[in-house]
């Protein structure tokens, strides 16, 4: 530990000088201002012992002076007579630790200097830390970015084959390349399933990573919301038929028209719908709302499924969280691709449920995404009707 001494008063130099070597420290003196700040420019000192009255400049003027070289790392602490001790407690609010008065009492001396060091040891092992936090951050940031662009680059040298190899099941399908019996039919459309499957996920993958990245853009149009939602519907006709679901269309004719993007939403009303049949059992219930007024739309998916516990809730839009994961198939990266897509929208989206009464899911959007929309407190839920 370097202590330095500022002091004119040799005698009291020399005394505390002593005092302190023999405690261990290491000591250097100067007997005025100027040559007190020449020498916190030359080295670093853990503590600069300064008199408040010096022969050319202030006490005062050295603390400024040293705080100015290194910050709060040297402790700085003021001697004083009881004369100038106006100056002394001036000088603590701008940056000395503490003082002590002449003529010096030794032993409360050796507490305050102590204490101080304590606290210099403290504050840099605290930057120190936070040197280490940021390294490691910055690493772990460059292993993300790798991590996204390998993720990315998989995703993308996977579906474009298993494209392929979806149609290429879809033409024995279709009897295109020659007929196929049942047995082989069944065996087709079981791989094709599982390709689907596939292809899902490796979408998934890429619309997150180009979320996280800020790389999803908008390729805003005029997209009539009446006309989207039944295009949708339609091509979930058949599952619904499979599992024998009630469904019910309560879309308004003149929902009217969004200023959006209409693949992006696409994704949006097939997730939703898709999500909720998958957890609606067979013969349950599903009602699709869409509604407008002047200055937004409201969408509605009500389904009679198991709910969803109060407690994950919030999850559910989580990426990667996946509910239900011993029954059901799924990335867990649908409902949080939504979140991302509505909120683009300036739109918000939440869940309302009740475990054995089923779930409504809601968005809001303004017509037009290019308008500053304030935020609202998320609404109190309200079990949905459907399956209670």
């Amino acid at each position: 530990m370097n202590i330095l001494i500022v002091d004119d008063d040799a005698n009291a130099r020399k005394t505390l000088g002593d005092i302190l070597k023999a405690n261990g420290f290491e000591v250097e003196e100067a007997a005025t201002g100027s040559e007190g700040v020449r020498s916190c420019e030359a080295k670093f000192f853990n503590l600069v012992l300064i008199d408040v009255r010096l022969p050319d400049i202030s006490g005062l003027e050295v603390l400024q002076a040293v705080r100015a070289l290194h910050d709060e790392e040297s402790v700085l602490i003021m001697i004083t007579s009881y004369a100038s001790l106006d100056s002394s407690l001036e000088a603590m609010n701008k940056g000395a630790f503490s003082y002590f008065t002449k003529p010096i009492n030794i032993d409360a001396a050796l507490v305050v200097i102590t204490k101080g060091l304590e606290k210099q040891r403290l504050s840099l092992d605290n930057k120190r830390l936070f040197k280490e936090l940021a390294e490691a951050n910055k690493k772990l940031e460059e292993l993300d970015k790798r991590k996204s662009y390998f993720v990315s680059n998989v995703s993308h040298e996977i579906k474009n084959p298993l494209t392929v190899i979806r149609e290429s099941m879809k033409l024995l399908l279709d009897n295109l390349v020659g007929k196929v019996n049942p047995e082989q039919k069944e065996i087709l459309e079981m791989g094709k399933r599982s390709t689907e499957r596939l292809i899902r996920l490796a979408s998934d993958l890429l619309d997150l990573q180009k979320i996280e990245a800020g790389m999803m853009d908008l390729r805003k149009e005029k997209i009539a919301m009446d006309a989207l939602v039944w295009e949708v519907i339609q091509n979930f006709e058949i599952e619904l038929f499979k599992k024998r679901l009630n469904f019910q269309k309560e879309i308004q004719a003149n929902s009217g028209f969004l200023f959006g993007d209409r693949d992006k939403l696409t994704q949006v009303f097939i997730n939703l719908l898709s999500n909720a049949i998958k957890y609606t059992p067979e013969g349950g219930n599903i009602v699709v709302k869409l509604e407008g007024n002047e200055k937004e739309i409201r969408f509605e998916i009500v389904d009679s499924g198991q709910g969803i516990p109060e407690g994950q809730r919030e999850m559910i839009f989580n990426k990667y969280t996946r509910l239900m994961t011993e029954k059901q198939e799924g990335t867990g990266l649908g409902l949080p691709i939504v979140k991302e897509i509505v909120e683009l929208h300036k739109g918000r989206v939440w869940v309302e449920s009740e475990p054995g009464k089923g779930s409504r899911f809601i968005f809001t959007m303004p017509r037009d995404c290019r308008a500053e929309v304030p935020r609202l407190e998320q609404p109190r839920a309200v079990v949905p009707s459907v399956g209670s």
